[in-house]
């Protein structure tokens, strides 16, 4: 179940490419990479990623104000939550978000000077290489068919602007963009101590409005005081995005929603005990770890873990449920079984109370220390997928009025478990553009599709980063500096 859910990335979606597709001739061709070692074998990536670690006291102790932070800061380079997620996708959420990498971007600079009132003045980020050319073309006139600017925010109101604890209210976003329009808007609400997350999604208003509205329902108990817009993302036809941030000044101070809450919870649950079933399992069979957790006020909600392979290249989740009425969770753990044999660590267990407090126990916490799960089995495997080319179909593309497809065929090779999952990611050329996409099987390579409007920035995109898993969970992420990308670059006109 964990793989399913790492594989179905929100973000990453596209339409399956049948095995049978035919690829282009190899005179239209362009061939980015290619390993001398080895021909074009089969490849199957998908996205796992670093755990954010942060730090705790004793096993008792309640996770510092901190913790939530800095969870905050990882949520800005991650794609905004649904506004009202379903409960097994808040149960899994921590998990895959602890399992999924967050693959490195170009270098960015982002001015931000606390805007007044309801109509900031935002500015994106961007990379060098595209600060220096829009710096060079500053006389020269905006060509009419290239979106390059990010939406623009002008408001962020509540209807109400003050609510009881359990009760909802609806945020309205007004928001303009200068050509291809808006694609979506969504963000993430912060308690005042920001200890509670909560996401919202919104949808346009009416065909011709630039409005765009939400629902969000807070908690029963809740915590009191001034709730803000932590982050709001924004993103175009042209896949130009942009993430405001209420800490960096770009949310105006005036994004907040007032919460009365006669018993207000702001504290986090706290982690009693860990124990496992079996401590040695094979590859195929199954564990249970339980967790104990408490919480003073709202009660517990979700509990989730996170182990990580003996070399450090693999992690599996486990989503937890109640046992009974009792403080104690159960969390079940499926070993594949070609697997990175030895001791898995585990790594972090994150719990959630009913106000939505948040709090994560990493390795120094000691009951988090002290868990360890043998794992044996007769194929052992802890080296992730070796990329051997990345192909474009085409090196350069010219838009009209219809959309623009670019075709990226990778191939690659694991040495026992096999390559089981990949995807992508591009960056155009101006501020913010560039986005995800799969890879899916299709003989014994993988193909993967970019989808460009038709008033996509004009100028040059290329592949930032590629990441491949095996069946034993091992994943790499392989980023531009790297050979193998290093000509992975297409210009678009």
């Amino acid at each position: 179940m964990i793989v399913l859910v790492v594989r179905l990335r929100s973000d990453m979606r596209e339409p399956a490419i049948a095995a049978a597709e035919q690829t282009r001739p190899p005179d239209k061709t362009q061939t980015v990479g290619v390993s001398p070692r080895m021909p074009l074998p089969m490849i199957v990536p998908e996205a796992t990623s670093a755990v954010t670690t942060t730090r705790l006291g004793t096993a008792n102790r309640r996770t510092a104000p901190s913790e939530n932070q800095k969870l905050i800061s990882s949520y800005e380079r991650s794609a905004p939550a649904a506004a009202k997620p379903s409960l097994i996708a808040r149960v899994l959420a921590p998990i895959a978000k602890a399992l999924t990498p967050t693959p490195k971007p170009a270098p960015q600079t982002q001015t931000a000077a606390r805007p007044s009132g309801n109509t900031p003045q935002v500015s994106s980020s961007s990379t060098s290489s595209s600060n220096s050319s829009q710096t060079g073309n500053k006389d020269q006139p905006k060509d009419p068919n290239s979106d390059t600017t990010p939406p623009q925010l002008q408001a962020i109101v509540f209807i109400p602007p003050e609510i009881q604890d359990g009760g909802s209210t609806t945020v309205v976003v007004t928001a303009i963009d200068d050509l291809s329009g808006i694609r979506g808007v969504s963000g993430t609400l912060s308690s005042p101590s920001g200890k509670a997350l909560q996401g919202f999604a919104t949808e346009r208003e009416s065909p011709d409005s630039n409005r765009y509205t939400g629902h969000i329902a807070i908690a029963k108990n809740a915590e009191q005081g001034m709730w803000k817009v932590a982050f709001l993302n924004m993103s175009d036809n042209a896949s130009t995005s942009i993430t405001l941030s209420y800490a960096q000044g770009t949310v105006p101070s005036t994004a907040v929603l007032h919460v009365v809450s006669s018993n207000s919870d702001n504290t986090a649950p706290t982690l009693k005990n860990i124990w496992v079933d079996k401590r040695a399992i094979r590859g195929g069979e199954k564990d249970v770890i339980f967790v104990q957790a408490q919480d003073d006020n709202s009660g517990v909600s979700l509990v989730s873990a996170v182990f990580h392979s003996p070399a450090n290249v693999a992690r599996m989740g486990a989503g937890c449920s109640r046992s009974g009425d009792t403080d104690t969770w159960q969390c079940e753990l499926t070993a594949p079984s070609c697997i990175d044999c030895g001791d898995w660590q585990l790594e972090q267990v994150t719990l959630q109370d009913k106000a939505n407090n948040i709090g994560t126990y990493h390795m120094d916490n000691p009951l988090v220390a002290a868990t360890k799960i043998n794992i044996s089995g007769a194929a052992c495997d802890n080296t992730p997928p070796v990329l051997q080319a990345v192909t474009l179909d085409t090196n350069t593309v010219t838009l009209g009025d219809h959309a623009a497809i670019v075709t990226v065929t990778i191939a690659a090779s694991d040495d026992n478990c096999g390559v089981s999952g990949g995807s992508g990611q591009y960056v155009g050329p101006s501020p913010g553009s560039g986005g995800f996409f799969p890879f899916t099987q299709a003989g014994d390579v993988w193909i993967g599709r970019i989808t460009l409007d038709p008033r996509s920035a004009r100028g040059t995109w290329r592949i930032n980063s590629i990441q491949l898993n095996d069946a034993g969970h091992n994943l790499k992420v392989y980023t531009s500096s790297d050979p193998m990308l290093a000509n992975a670059v297409f210009q678009v006109r």
